[in-house]
C-alpha cells in the first residue's frame, strides 16, 4: 500500500516504516489501543503470564461490556503458530477470575504510575458509567480474539476464517506504518473479522448515544431536591464566568476562551455530580483535593471528583478558579 501526502504543490511519497521491534508499536498500542478494534479498549496488562502458555500476551484489554480482548502483535506476516498461539491465550484467560484479572491491572496500574481502586471503577472511569452498573460476575463472560501483522498471510487467513464459522470472536487486522515529518502514521485493513459479541445482551443504565444537555442533566437529578440547589448553584457559577457550555456524549463540557475547562456527568442515582477539570495540578494540590473532596482521581488531563453537598461545591470553586485563571492567562 503506498501513501502520498500533499506538500505545497505537489503529492510527496511516505517512506514505509518497519517498527524496530514488536514492543515499538507495542508501546502505542499501550496507550491508545482505539486502533485495533475501532473502538475503545480499556488495556488492564501487558505480557501477563498465564498458566496454559510458556508465552505471554501482547496486551490484554477489556471492552465496554467487560468482555477480554487479546491482543497479539506480530511484526512482520505471521506464520500458522500464530493461531495456535493466540488460542493458548484464549483458553488461559477464559479460566481468569474477576479477582485475577483485577490483580493484573492493578500490577499494571502501578507500573503505568495510575492511581487503582478496583476492576470495576478502572472500567467504569474509562467507559464513563455509572460505577456498579456491571457486577464483576459480569466480566470475561467472552473473549474476543485480535491478531495484528504487517501484511496477510493467506494461510493464516484461511484458519482464521474456519475458526469464525464455529463462532469464535477472532478478528485479523492487517497494518501499515509510514515515515511523516515529525509523526508516525499508522494504515489499517480489517482483513477479516467484526464484533460477534452482540450488545443486547447487556443492558447498561447509561446511554452512551445521547448527548447530555443542561436540561436532561438536571432531570436526571430531580428525584435529590438538596443537590439539585448545589446543580443550579454550579451553573450560575459557570454562567458569570462566561462559559460555553457545549453538549457531549453523557456529558456536559464547558469551555473557556475555546479551551477546555470542566466537563460534568450526573450520577444517574442522584447521589452527586462529577466534575473534570482540566489543568495542570502538583502533587501537594492533589493531595489538598483529596483531604476535601470525595472520590478524586488523577488523569492525563486533570483531575476528577465528584461533588455531593454545598461545601464541596464552595472548596471546588477554588479549584475551578485556579484552573480558569491558568487558562485565561495563557490565552
Amino acid at each position: 500500500m503506498e501513501v502520498y501526502r500533499w506538500e505545497d504543490r505537489k503529492f510527496g511519497k511516505l517512506e514505509p516504516l518497519r517498527f524496530g521491534a514488536e514492543r515499538d508499536f507495542e508501546d502505542l498500542l499501550e496507550k491508545d489501543a482505539t486502533l485495533v478494534l475501532g473502538e475503545p479498549l480499556c488495556v488492564i496488562s501487558r505480557q501477563p503470564p498465564l498458566s496454559t502458555s510458556k508465552q505471554k500476551i501482547d496486551l490484554l484489554a477489556l471492552d465496554r461490556q467487560g468482555n477480554c480482548v487479546i491482543i497479539e502483535l506480530k511484526r512482520g506476516k505471521p506464520s500458522r503458530t500464530a493461531i495456535t498461539q493466540i488460542l493458548e491465550y484464549a483458553a488461559g484467560v477464559s479460566q481468569l477470575a474477576y479477582i485475577e484479572l483485577e490483580q493484573l491491572a492493578y500490577r499494571w496500574c502501578q507500573q503505568q504510575g495510575k492511581e487503582f481502586s478496583s476492576l470495576t471503577a478502572l472500567h467504569s472511569e474509562f467507559f464513563e458509567y455509572e460505577p456498579g452498573d456491571i457486577r464483576p460476575s459480569a466480566f470475561n463472560q467472552q473473549q474476543r480474539l485480535v491478531l495484528v501483522s504487517e501484511g496477510v498471510d493467506t494461510r493464516v487467513l484461511e484458519v482464521a476464517e474456519y475458526l469464525r464459522t464455529l463462532g469464535l470472536d477472532l478478528t485479523y487486522i492487517s497494518y501499515f506504518s509510514y515515515h511523516a515529518p515529525d509523526e508516525i502514521l499508522v494504515a489499517t485493513e480489517t482483513v477479516l473479522g467484526g464484533k460477534l459479541v452482540k450488545e443486547e445482551e447487556r443492558t447498561y443504565r447509561t446511554t452512551a448515544e445521547q448527548f447530555m444537555t443542561v436540561t436532561s442533566f438536571i432531570e436526571t437529578l430531580q428525584a435529590n431536591e438538596a443537590l439539585l440547589q448545589i446543580v443550579h448553584e454550579f451553573l450560575a457559577y459557570v454562567d458569570t464566568c462566561g462559559a460555553t457550555l457545549r453538549p457531549r456524549i453523557a456529558k456536559l463540557r464547558m469551555t473557556i476562551g475555546g479551551h477546555w475547562w470542566l466537563d460534568t456527568y450526573p450520577s444517574k442515582r442522584a447521589t452527586h455530580f462529577r466534575i473534570d477539570v482540566h489543568g495542570d495540578f502538583t502533587p501537594l494540590q492533589i493531595v489538598e483535593c483529596r483531604a476535601n473532596l470525595p472520590n478524586v482521581t488523577v488523569k492525563n488531563f486533570g483531575i476528577s471528583f465528584n461533588i455531593a453537598s454545598k461545601s464541596e461545591l464552595d472548596y471546588a470553586i477554588e479549584i475551578f478558579e485556579r484552573a480558569r485563571n491558568s487558562i485565561l492567562s495563557s490565552s
